[in-house]
């Protein structure tokens, strides 16, 4: 019985993991369309944000420009909070530096995206 559980539950990790890797690749071929920046600029902070799943958000700086954030591990709170923290050093944002900060515990920006209102909007109603 002991080697039939042991089987099973390799079994279901195994499949989760290609199933995770799977994931991955169909996220990855869609951020390739869209332009990597270094940092956003922020000047008196950000306007506003939505989240798209769990480990990346669209944060608007003002208005009219859009970013996405991915984050180099996901929160499973990010989509359930109503309120989020960025750290940043003066008026910029840096991909690999700053982190989001969700319920208190931070989370480092893996990279920033780019993307034009049409763009985010798309992501956010999706």
């Amino acid at each position: 019985m002991r080697m039939l559980m042991t089987g099973i539950f390799l079994t279901l990790g195994l499949a989760s993991a290609s199933a995770a890797q799977a994931a991955e690749a169909v996220q990855a071929d869609e951020l390739a369309g869209y332009e990597q920046v270094k940092s956003i600029t922020a000047f008196g902070g950000l306007h506003s944000w939505s989240a798209i799943d769990n480990d990346t958000l669209i944060v608007w700086a003002n208005p009219f420009r859009p970013y996405l954030i991915e984050l180099k591990y996901p929160s499973h709170d990010l989509r359930f909070t109503n309120a989020i923290g960025v750290t940043q050093f003066g008026s910029q944002v840096h991909s690999r530096f700053d982190s989001v900060q969700v319920r208190g515990l931070r989370y480092p920006i893996g990279a920033i995206y780019k993307l034009s209102r049409e763009e985010a909007r798309q992501l956010t109603r999706s």
